[in-house]
């Protein structure tokens, strides 16, 4: 079964030389191959997240191979331009500038179409389409300061907060969750269903936006604080604003799919490499925090905001960690247990899940009847607890 690591892993094809050959100082494009896995997909279309996760691992490998100083990515921003289906897929890296802090990246992934797995490149009728084109800016991440010095920094003012000591928005340890039942329902149009489980909890008080929390644990053997590689996943699988809504006003769609994307990476990776700025026993290496919330719903059209959060402690396991305060009122875990590894922001859409399965249908997964692929829960369990 493939986990989120293999997924989202690509291998360099070739270089191509840049073009036009006037450009002599322009250095050659690094192509990366990957195939999309069918198990990482929202039905018929592969999910967004894990798309970005590619991106990110051909990004990273470039910057190795080429010896760069810069092994951080800080930003990303992307625009989807059609769906990307499950098959072979091709990742064009471009160096768009240089200078002693940055790396500029272009970044752009295709496939062939209409079959994405063909051979028959020379056919007129096989077309190399553009699915996810996007830029990156790479660098060298400061480390974390030491725990203790995040949250009583000597710069923080009286009226001004350093990011570094905003707690966690959500209010409930992972280790203090019963998760002898399973966590929430997980809808069947996720295929990948089985490689994670999940639990929603209480989150402080946002202003006026619909807001959500959720702790969520990878089941697949993945270490998720090793690599930068993993966030965009976490940053794409809160629940979207629609789902949010009280379920007498949640419209009747399956389908969100993301127009375009940023994601801003908080902390140099892997997370657990500086004693001095890890908690005690450091990260939890499965569990990840989401707190995501909307501020606006237009005709389905609707903005994300999402922020992923590292913690102390895993999803349902291990002592329950004691609710022990700071002065103001908050729970010391929130400050000293947990720090934000990223932030994602996105556009996203509200469609019928008939559009999803208009897409090339993907193979039967073990385990998965062909009733489960076709769809036949999203006229019916799609309104059940849990809809993403």
């Amino acid at each position: 079964m493939v986990n989120l690591n293999e997924a989202s892993a690509t291998r360099e094809r070739f270089l191509r030389d840049a073009q036009p050959p006037r450009a002599l100082d322009l250095r050659p494009t690094s192509v990366y191959e990957v195939v999309i896995s069918p198990r990482w997909c929202i039905r018929n279309a592969a999910h967004g997240g894990v798309l970005v996760d590619i991106l990110v691992d051909a990004v990273l490998r470039r910057q190795a191979n080429a010896s760069s100083p810069h092994r951080d990515p800080a930003h990303l921003s992307a625009q989807f331009l059609s769906a990307t289906i499950p098959g072979k897929a091709t990742v064009d890296v471009r160096v768009v500038s240089e200078s002693k802090r940055w790396t500029r990246l272009e970044v752009e992934l295709y496939q062939w179409t209409p079959n994405v797995d063909t051979t028959e490149y020379l056919d007129p009728k096989t077309q190399r389409t553009l699915r996810i084109r996007a830029h990156f800016l790479v660098t060298t991440l400061p480390d974390h300061p030491p725990i203790q010095s995040a949250w009583t920094s000597s710069y923080s003012s009286e009226d001004s907060i350093n990011y570094l000591s905003r707690p966690c928005p959500l209010l409930v340890h992972p280790s203090q969750i019963d998760m002898s039942q399973g966590g929430e329902h997980i809808p069947e149009k996720m295929r990948f269903r089985d490689a994670f489980r999940w639990k929603d909890v209480e989150v402080v008080q946002s202003d006026g936006a619909l807001a959500s929390g959720n702790w969520i644990q990878m089941t697949g053997g993945e270490d998720i604080t090793l690599s930068a590689a993993l966030v965009g996943f976490f940053a794409d699988i809160a629940k979207n604003g629609p789902s949010m809504l009280p379920a007498d006003q949640r419209p009747a769609v399956a389908w969100y799919p993301t127009m375009s994307f940023a994601l801003d990476f908080k902390s140099k990776f892997p997370l657990n490499s500086s004693p001095a700025s890890a908690p005690p026993g450091g990260f939890a290496r499965r569990t990840f925090g989401i707190y995501s919330t909307t501020k606006s719903i237009h005709e389905g059209r609707h903005d994300l905001t999402v922020e992923v959060w590292a913690i102390d402690g895993e999803l349902g396991e291990g002592p329950p960690r004691a609710d022990e305060m700071d002065a103001d009122g908050v729970a010391k875990w929130r400050r000293e247990g947990a720090r934000c590894v990223g932030i994602s922001t996105q556009m996203a859409l509200s469609l019928s899940i008939a559009i999803n399965h208009s897409r090339v249908k993907t193979p039967t997964l073990p385990g998965e009847s062909d009733a489960d692929s076709s769809g036949s829960e999203a006229e019916g369990g799609e309104r059940r607890k849990a809809r993403l």
